[in-house]
Protein backbone atom coordinates (compact mmCIF):
# COMPACT_ATOMS: atom_id res chain seq x y z
CA UNK A 1 0.00 0.00 0.00
CA UNK A 2 1.61 3.53 -0.82
CA UNK A 3 -0.41 5.95 1.08
CA UNK A 4 0.50 9.16 -1.38
CA UNK A 5 -1.54 7.40 -4.16
CA UNK A 6 -5.46 8.15 -5.02
CA UNK A 7 -6.84 5.21 -3.73
CA UNK A 8 -5.11 4.48 -0.64
CA UNK A 9 -8.36 4.75 1.28
CA UNK A 10 -9.99 1.45 0.06
CA UNK A 11 -6.87 -0.15 -0.27
CA UNK A 12 -5.89 0.34 3.32
CA UNK A 13 -9.69 -1.20 4.27
CA UNK A 14 -8.71 -4.20 2.42
CA UNK A 15 -5.78 -4.88 3.75
CA UNK A 16 -6.67 -4.32 7.29
CA UNK A 17 -10.55 -6.16 6.85
CA UNK A 18 -10.88 -9.06 9.24
CA UNK A 19 -8.28 -7.45 11.02
CA UNK A 20 -10.44 -7.46 15.07
CA UNK A 21 -10.57 -4.23 16.86
CA UNK A 22 -9.01 -5.36 20.13
CA UNK A 23 -11.54 -4.15 23.43
CA UNK A 24 -12.94 -6.46 25.87
CA UNK A 25 -15.67 -5.08 27.80
CA UNK A 26 -16.12 -5.29 31.46
CA UNK A 27 -18.37 -4.29 34.41
CA UNK A 28 -16.15 -1.36 35.23
CA UNK A 29 -15.13 -0.28 31.28
CA UNK A 30 -16.97 2.26 29.62
CA UNK A 31 -16.79 2.84 25.87
CA UNK A 32 -14.59 5.95 26.48
CA UNK A 33 -12.07 3.97 28.00
CA UNK A 34 -11.77 1.01 25.10
CA UNK A 35 -11.63 3.83 22.93
CA UNK A 36 -8.38 5.32 25.15
CA UNK A 37 -6.95 2.05 25.38
CA UNK A 38 -7.10 1.24 21.51
CA UNK A 39 -6.10 4.23 20.75
CA UNK A 40 -3.63 5.52 23.14
CA UNK A 41 -0.52 4.09 22.26
CA UNK A 42 -0.84 5.31 18.44
CA UNK A 43 0.11 8.85 19.83
CA UNK A 44 -3.01 10.27 18.19
CA UNK A 45 -3.95 11.48 21.52
CA UNK A 46 -0.74 13.95 21.85
CA UNK A 47 -0.98 15.01 18.62
CA UNK A 48 2.21 12.82 17.50
CA UNK A 49 0.37 9.72 15.26
CA UNK A 50 3.36 7.81 15.25
CA UNK A 51 2.14 4.20 14.25
CA UNK A 52 -1.46 1.88 14.10
CA UNK A 53 -3.00 0.19 16.91
CA UNK A 54 -0.89 -3.40 17.01
CA UNK A 55 -3.19 -5.74 15.97
CA UNK A 56 -3.18 -3.95 12.83
CA UNK A 57 0.28 -5.82 11.03
CA UNK A 58 1.38 -2.80 8.96
CA UNK A 59 4.03 -0.77 9.21
CA UNK A 60 4.07 2.69 8.81
CA UNK A 61 7.90 4.31 9.95
CA UNK A 62 9.06 4.88 6.07
CA UNK A 63 5.30 6.53 5.55
CA UNK A 64 5.88 10.20 4.65
CA UNK A 65 4.63 12.49 7.70
CA UNK A 66 1.67 13.56 6.58
CA UNK A 67 0.23 10.28 5.02
CA UNK A 68 1.09 8.60 8.26
CA UNK A 69 -1.48 11.32 10.13
CA UNK A 70 -4.10 10.85 7.58
CA UNK A 71 -3.66 6.74 8.06
CA UNK A 72 -3.81 7.06 11.34
CA UNK A 73 -7.00 9.41 12.10
CA UNK A 74 -9.00 7.17 9.35
CA UNK A 75 -8.46 4.44 11.64
CA UNK A 76 -8.69 5.70 14.79
CA UNK A 77 -12.82 7.34 13.20
CA UNK A 78 -12.72 3.37 12.20
CA UNK A 79 -11.85 1.91 15.58
CA UNK A 80 -14.25 4.60 17.17
CA UNK A 81 -17.13 3.33 15.47
CA UNK A 82 -16.44 0.11 15.87
CA UNK A 83 -15.86 -0.04 19.46
CA UNK A 84 -19.46 2.08 19.94
CA UNK A 85 -21.17 -0.49 17.62
CA UNK A 86 -19.66 -3.67 19.49
CA UNK A 87 -18.16 -4.83 16.40
CA UNK A 88 -14.94 -6.74 16.90
CA UNK A 89 -14.24 -7.59 13.35
CA UNK A 90 -15.60 -5.39 10.89
CA UNK A 91 -17.05 -7.12 7.84
CA UNK A 92 -16.88 -4.89 4.26
CA UNK A 93 -20.30 -3.82 4.63
CA UNK A 94 -19.88 -2.40 7.91
CA UNK A 95 -16.65 -0.65 6.76
CA UNK A 96 -18.27 0.77 4.37
CA UNK A 97 -21.08 1.80 6.90
CA UNK A 98 -18.44 3.65 8.57
CA UNK A 99 -17.41 5.27 5.63
CA UNK A 100 -20.27 6.94 5.24
CA UNK A 101 -20.90 7.87 8.90
CA UNK A 102 -17.47 9.94 9.19
CA UNK A 103 -17.76 11.55 5.75
CA UNK A 104 -21.12 12.55 7.30
CA UNK A 105 -19.58 13.74 10.00
CA UNK A 106 -16.87 15.60 8.44
CA UNK A 107 -19.69 17.61 6.32
CA UNK A 108 -20.96 18.65 9.75
CA UNK A 109 -17.44 19.48 11.36
CA UNK A 110 -16.16 21.29 8.32
CA UNK A 111 -18.85 22.07 5.32
CA UNK A 112 -15.93 23.60 3.28
CA UNK A 113 -14.04 21.63 3.28
CA UNK A 114 -14.49 20.31 0.05
CA UNK A 115 -16.01 22.29 -2.82
CA UNK A 116 -19.41 21.51 -4.04
CA UNK A 117 -20.03 19.39 -6.94
CA UNK A 118 -22.37 19.73 -9.60
CA UNK A 119 -23.28 16.11 -10.08
CA UNK A 120 -24.49 13.48 -7.98
CA UNK A 121 -22.11 11.27 -6.64
CA UNK A 122 -21.63 7.24 -7.57
CA UNK A 123 -21.54 4.66 -5.61
CA UNK A 124 -18.31 4.61 -4.60
CA UNK A 125 -17.77 8.09 -4.06
CA UNK A 126 -17.63 8.04 -0.47
CA UNK A 127 -14.26 6.48 -0.31
CA UNK A 128 -12.13 8.93 -2.50
CA UNK A 129 -14.84 12.04 -1.22
CA UNK A 130 -12.89 11.11 2.67
CA UNK A 131 -9.60 10.25 1.21
CA UNK A 132 -10.02 13.87 -0.63
CA UNK A 133 -11.41 15.49 3.37
CA UNK A 134 -8.80 13.93 5.13
CA UNK A 135 -5.76 14.82 2.93
CA UNK A 136 -7.59 18.57 3.16
CA UNK A 137 -8.04 18.03 7.34
CA UNK A 138 -4.50 17.52 7.74
CA UNK A 139 -1.87 20.18 7.18
CA UNK A 140 2.06 19.08 7.60
CA UNK A 141 4.88 21.90 7.13
CA UNK A 142 8.62 20.65 6.67
CA UNK A 143 9.49 22.26 9.95
CA UNK A 144 7.53 20.72 11.90
CA UNK A 145 8.56 16.94 11.23
CA UNK A 146 12.33 18.34 13.07
CA UNK A 147 10.20 19.94 15.81
CA UNK A 148 8.24 18.08 18.05
CA UNK A 149 6.65 21.26 19.57
CA UNK A 150 5.44 22.81 16.77
CA UNK A 151 3.96 19.33 14.90
CA UNK A 152 2.13 18.53 19.08
CA UNK A 153 0.81 22.13 19.22
CA UNK A 154 -0.86 21.68 15.74
CA UNK A 155 -1.81 18.42 15.14
CA UNK A 156 -3.05 17.83 19.31
CA UNK A 157 -6.44 18.82 17.48
CA UNK A 158 -6.59 15.55 15.35
CA UNK A 159 -7.90 13.75 18.35
CA UNK A 160 -10.58 16.43 19.01
CA UNK A 161 -12.32 15.21 15.36
CA UNK A 162 -12.72 11.69 17.62
CA UNK A 163 -14.43 13.00 20.47
CA UNK A 164 -16.57 14.72 18.22
CA UNK A 165 -17.09 11.75 15.74
CA UNK A 166 -18.17 9.94 19.01
CA UNK A 167 -20.68 12.17 20.20
CA UNK A 168 -21.81 12.68 16.73
CA UNK A 169 -22.16 8.03 16.91
CA UNK A 170 -24.70 9.05 20.07
CA UNK A 171 -27.02 10.39 18.24
CA UNK A 172 -26.45 10.75 14.47
CA UNK A 173 -29.74 11.07 13.20
CA UNK A 174 -30.59 14.20 15.62
CA UNK A 175 -26.79 15.85 15.05
CA UNK A 176 -26.56 18.87 13.08
CA UNK A 177 -23.84 20.74 11.36
CA UNK A 178 -24.48 24.09 14.03
CA UNK A 179 -24.10 21.76 17.35
CA UNK A 180 -21.28 19.66 16.39
CA UNK A 181 -18.87 23.24 15.30
CA UNK A 182 -20.03 24.59 18.45
CA UNK A 183 -18.76 21.89 20.60
CA UNK A 184 -15.73 21.90 18.20
CA UNK A 185 -15.49 25.40 18.93
CA UNK A 186 -15.76 25.30 23.06
CA UNK A 187 -12.95 22.18 23.11
CA UNK A 188 -10.53 25.01 21.16
CA UNK A 189 -11.39 27.11 23.40
CA UNK A 190 -10.64 25.27 26.17
CA UNK A 191 -7.71 24.10 25.25
CA UNK A 192 -6.36 27.40 24.85
CA UNK A 193 -7.59 28.22 27.95
CA UNK A 194 -5.70 25.01 29.44
CA UNK A 195 -2.50 25.99 27.76
CA UNK A 196 -2.49 29.51 28.68
CA UNK A 197 -2.72 28.57 32.24
CA UNK A 198 0.11 26.30 31.59
CA UNK A 199 2.56 28.93 30.43
CA UNK A 200 1.55 31.58 32.93
CA UNK A 201 2.85 28.64 35.67
CA UNK A 202 6.05 28.39 33.78
CA UNK A 203 7.33 31.71 33.88
CA UNK A 204 10.85 31.28 33.65
CA UNK A 205 10.16 30.89 29.79
CA UNK A 206 7.59 33.09 29.11
CA UNK A 207 9.17 33.84 25.02
CA UNK A 208 8.93 30.22 24.62
CA UNK A 209 5.55 29.60 25.98
CA UNK A 210 4.37 33.04 23.90
CA UNK A 211 5.40 31.60 20.83
CA UNK A 212 3.90 28.05 21.13
CA UNK A 213 0.94 29.64 22.19
CA UNK A 214 0.34 31.65 19.49
CA UNK A 215 1.55 28.89 16.83
CA UNK A 216 -1.56 27.05 18.48
CA UNK A 217 -4.33 29.99 18.18
CA UNK A 218 -2.99 29.84 14.16
CA UNK A 219 -3.25 25.81 13.99
CA UNK A 220 -6.83 25.92 15.50
CA UNK A 221 -10.03 26.60 12.86
CA UNK A 222 -11.45 29.23 15.29
CA UNK A 223 -12.79 32.34 13.26
CA UNK A 224 -10.67 35.42 12.93
CA UNK A 225 -12.47 37.24 15.84
CA UNK A 226 -11.67 34.74 18.19
CA UNK A 227 -8.49 34.16 16.99
CA UNK A 228 -7.87 37.53 18.28
CA UNK A 229 -9.90 37.54 21.34
CA UNK A 230 -7.64 34.78 22.15
CA UNK A 231 -4.19 36.34 21.70
CA UNK A 232 -4.97 39.42 22.84
CA UNK A 233 -6.47 39.18 26.25
CA UNK A 234 -7.11 36.52 29.33
CA UNK A 235 -10.53 35.71 28.49
CA UNK A 236 -9.42 31.85 27.67
CA UNK A 237 -7.59 31.53 30.98
CA UNK A 238 -10.23 31.29 33.24
CA UNK A 239 -9.61 28.98 35.82
CA UNK A 240 -12.88 28.76 37.37
CA UNK A 241 -14.84 28.27 34.07
CA UNK A 242 -12.29 26.05 32.25
CA UNK A 243 -12.74 23.80 35.90
CA UNK A 244 -16.19 24.21 35.85
CA UNK A 245 -16.40 22.98 31.77
CA UNK A 246 -13.99 20.36 32.55
CA UNK A 247 -15.73 18.59 35.60
CA UNK A 248 -18.92 18.49 33.56
CA UNK A 249 -17.31 16.77 30.80
CA UNK A 250 -17.37 12.85 29.54
CA UNK A 251 -14.16 11.01 30.95
CA UNK A 252 -12.34 11.09 27.61
CA UNK A 253 -12.31 14.18 27.46
CA UNK A 254 -11.03 14.84 30.65
CA UNK A 255 -8.63 12.82 30.07
CA UNK A 256 -7.69 14.36 26.91
CA UNK A 257 -7.08 17.29 28.75
CA UNK A 258 -5.11 16.03 31.81
CA UNK A 259 -2.61 14.32 29.39
CA UNK A 260 -1.88 17.52 27.77
CA UNK A 261 -1.59 19.26 31.00
CA UNK A 262 0.95 16.45 31.91
CA UNK A 263 2.68 16.48 28.34
CA UNK A 264 2.99 20.69 28.40
CA UNK A 265 4.29 20.85 32.15
CA UNK A 266 7.10 18.34 31.66
CA UNK A 267 8.30 19.34 28.67
CA UNK A 268 11.15 21.29 29.25
CA UNK A 269 12.39 17.58 31.20
CA UNK A 270 12.23 20.68 34.48
CA UNK A 271 9.22 20.20 36.55
CA UNK A 272 8.59 22.64 38.95
CA UNK A 273 6.59 22.48 42.19
CA UNK A 274 4.19 25.19 41.04
CA UNK A 275 3.51 22.92 38.03
CA UNK A 276 2.68 20.24 40.29
CA UNK A 277 0.35 21.72 42.40
CA UNK A 278 -1.20 23.31 39.05
CA UNK A 279 -1.73 19.34 37.95
CA UNK A 280 -3.09 18.31 41.58
CA UNK A 281 -5.20 21.76 41.45
CA UNK A 282 -6.78 20.38 37.87
CA UNK A 283 -6.81 16.52 38.92
CA UNK A 284 -9.17 17.83 42.15
CA UNK A 285 -11.11 19.60 39.69
CA UNK A 286 -11.18 16.72 37.79
CA UNK A 287 -12.12 14.40 40.80
CA UNK A 288 -9.04 12.50 39.71
CA UNK A 289 -7.35 11.09 42.62
CA UNK A 290 -3.32 10.80 42.95
CA UNK A 291 -3.47 8.00 41.13
CA UNK A 292 -5.28 8.96 38.91
CA UNK A 293 -2.33 11.62 38.36
CA UNK A 294 0.22 9.18 38.32
CA UNK A 295 -1.50 6.72 35.37
CA UNK A 296 -2.09 9.51 33.05
CA UNK A 297 1.74 10.80 33.92
CA UNK A 298 2.56 7.42 33.40
CA UNK A 299 0.76 6.77 29.86
CA UNK A 300 2.41 10.41 28.89
CA UNK A 301 6.09 9.20 29.86
CA UNK A 302 5.08 5.10 28.26
CA UNK A 303 4.22 6.93 25.06
CA UNK A 304 7.26 9.05 24.80
CA UNK A 305 9.84 7.00 25.79
CA UNK A 306 8.54 4.22 23.24
CA UNK A 307 9.41 6.43 20.42
CA UNK A 308 11.73 8.55 22.26
CA UNK A 309 13.78 8.19 18.61
CA UNK A 310 10.77 9.46 17.11
CA UNK A 311 10.24 12.24 19.50
CA UNK A 312 12.91 14.66 18.22
CA UNK A 313 14.24 17.06 21.38
CA UNK A 314 14.20 13.75 23.62
CA UNK A 315 16.75 12.42 21.46
CA UNK A 316 19.71 13.89 23.77
CA UNK A 317 21.08 11.02 26.36
CA UNK A 318 20.73 13.19 28.78
CA UNK A 319 16.55 14.11 28.58
CA UNK A 320 16.55 10.08 27.85
CA UNK A 321 17.84 9.14 31.07
CA UNK A 322 16.29 11.55 33.13
CA UNK A 323 12.71 10.50 31.60
CA UNK A 324 13.52 6.93 32.41
CA UNK A 325 14.59 8.09 36.05
CA UNK A 326 11.07 9.74 36.58
CA UNK A 327 9.59 6.65 35.01
CA UNK A 328 10.84 4.24 37.30
CA UNK A 329 10.38 5.92 40.18
CA UNK A 330 6.91 6.65 38.99
CA UNK A 331 6.30 2.68 38.20
CA UNK A 332 7.81 1.97 41.51
CA UNK A 333 5.18 4.08 43.25
CA UNK A 334 2.66 2.79 41.54
CA UNK A 335 3.65 -0.69 41.88
CA UNK A 336 3.97 -0.25 45.85
CA UNK A 337 0.34 0.91 46.24
CA UNK A 338 -0.43 -2.64 44.72
CA UNK A 339 1.89 -4.72 46.31
CA UNK A 340 -0.50 -7.03 47.79
CA UNK A 341 -1.91 -7.86 44.32
CA UNK A 342 1.48 -8.09 43.06
CA UNK A 343 2.05 -10.78 45.65
CA UNK A 344 -1.03 -13.03 45.23
CA UNK A 345 -0.57 -13.24 41.35
CA UNK A 346 3.20 -14.06 41.87
CA UNK A 347 2.16 -16.72 44.44
CA UNK A 348 -0.33 -18.64 42.32
CA UNK A 349 2.08 -18.70 39.37
CA UNK A 350 3.88 -21.83 39.67
CA UNK A 351 6.20 -21.40 36.85
CA UNK A 352 7.03 -18.25 38.01
CA UNK A 353 7.95 -19.20 41.34
CA UNK A 354 9.86 -21.62 40.50
CA UNK A 355 12.32 -19.81 38.26
CA UNK A 356 12.61 -17.08 40.66
CA UNK A 357 13.10 -19.86 43.58
CA UNK A 358 16.12 -21.34 40.75
CA UNK A 359 17.37 -18.49 40.19
CA UNK A 360 18.99 -18.44 43.98
CA UNK A 361 20.74 -21.18 43.06
CA UNK A 362 22.12 -21.10 40.02
CA UNK A 363 21.86 -18.03 37.21
CA UNK A 364 19.43 -18.70 34.92
CA UNK A 365 19.86 -18.85 31.28
CA UNK A 366 18.41 -16.49 28.85
CA UNK A 367 15.32 -18.07 27.66
CA UNK A 368 14.68 -18.61 31.45
CA UNK A 369 15.13 -15.07 32.36
CA UNK A 370 13.20 -13.94 29.35
CA UNK A 371 10.04 -15.95 30.55
CA UNK A 372 10.60 -14.10 34.38
CA UNK A 373 10.33 -10.85 32.23
CA UNK A 374 7.54 -11.77 30.57
CA UNK A 375 5.38 -12.98 33.29
CA UNK A 376 6.30 -10.35 35.07
CA UNK A 377 4.78 -7.35 32.86
CA UNK A 378 2.06 -9.54 32.32
CA UNK A 379 0.97 -9.37 36.10
CA UNK A 380 2.04 -5.91 35.88
CA UNK A 381 -0.71 -5.42 33.01
CA UNK A 382 -3.71 -6.70 35.25
CA UNK A 383 -2.91 -3.95 37.95
CA UNK A 384 -5.50 -1.07 37.20
CA UNK A 385 -3.07 1.61 37.07
CA UNK A 386 -1.17 -0.30 34.08
CA UNK A 387 -4.39 -1.90 32.56
CA UNK A 388 -5.10 1.02 30.15
CA UNK A 389 -1.83 0.87 28.52
CA UNK A 390 0.49 -0.39 26.04
CA UNK A 391 3.77 -0.97 28.81
CA UNK A 392 7.46 -0.28 27.39
CA UNK A 393 8.69 -3.88 26.86
CA UNK A 394 11.53 -2.79 25.73
CA UNK A 395 12.60 -0.55 28.94
CA UNK A 396 11.57 -3.42 31.27
CA UNK A 397 13.86 -5.33 31.62
CA UNK A 398 14.89 -7.85 34.64
CA UNK A 399 17.02 -5.56 36.01
CA UNK A 400 14.77 -2.52 35.77
CA UNK A 401 11.93 -4.93 37.22
CA UNK A 402 13.45 -6.09 39.97
CA UNK A 403 14.24 -2.10 40.77
CA UNK A 404 10.27 -1.29 40.62
CA UNK A 405 9.04 -4.36 42.29
CA UNK A 406 8.56 -3.92 45.82
CA UNK A 407 10.95 -6.52 47.87
CA UNK A 408 8.05 -8.06 50.05
CA UNK A 409 6.52 -8.93 47.01
CA UNK A 410 9.01 -12.11 46.11
CA UNK A 411 9.39 -15.35 48.45
CA UNK A 412 10.93 -14.25 51.97
CA UNK A 413 15.02 -15.49 50.86
CA UNK A 414 14.14 -13.76 47.29
CA UNK A 415 17.44 -11.59 46.51
CA UNK A 416 16.86 -9.69 43.75
CA UNK A 417 20.64 -9.06 43.07
CA UNK A 418 20.54 -12.90 42.20
CA UNK A 419 18.62 -11.92 39.16
CA UNK A 420 21.11 -9.27 37.55
CA UNK A 421 23.34 -11.26 35.29
CA UNK A 422 26.21 -12.70 37.49
CA UNK A 423 29.10 -11.20 35.21
CA UNK A 424 28.68 -8.17 38.41
CA UNK A 425 26.25 -6.16 36.48
CA UNK A 426 24.32 -3.81 39.26
CA UNK A 427 20.85 -3.31 38.97
CA UNK A 428 20.46 -0.78 36.33
CA UNK A 429 19.51 3.02 36.57
CA UNK A 430 15.87 3.59 35.52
Amino acid sequence: MDPTEKGWLAKYLHLRFDTPISFELGNDWTIQKQIYKYLQPTGVIYGHPIELPANIKISTHQWPLKERLQVILFESLIATYCIVKQIKTPTDEILEEAVSSINQFYDFLYPNLLPKKLFGKNEKSDFRSLEKKLNKRVTVKAEWNAQFWKGFFHNILLFVDVILFLEFLKSPKTATSESIQLQSKDIQVHIIGLLATVFKTNSLNASQNSKFYNFFIESTNLSKEDKEIALNNDLYADNQELGDYLKNADWLLQKYFFELAVLSVWADLDVKASEILLLEELAEKLSFDPMDMEESTFAVESFVLLHWQQVHYLQSKQSYLVLTRRMTDRMTKISQKYGSQIKAEISENKELMRLLLESQKRPLSLDEKEKVRTQLIEILKSIPAFILLVMPMAFLTVPILMKILPRNIFPSSFDPNRMVNRRGNQIEEG
